[in-house]
């Protein structure tokens, strides 16, 4: 059985976890040899939690 809420949550964390990496590489690493440690706390944390929500989303849904 399938439950929509869980799907849209899935697919939410799927979302989310790959804008937020898009973004922690883009806003990390801004040059070649540079390192924002701020940012990267940041946008990983989004990662983490995202990927997260991804997998409990998958196990319920």
């Amino acid at each position: 059985m399938s439950s929509t809420l869980w799907s849209i949550v899935c697919v939410a964390g799927v979302w989310g976890f790959v804008t937020c990496t898009v973004f922690f590489i883009l806003r990390a690493f801004p040059a070649r040899d540079a390192f924002e440690g701020k940012a990267a706390l940041k946008w990983g944390a989004g990662v983490v939690g995202f990927f997260v929500v991804w997998i409990i989303g998958m196990m319920q849904a």
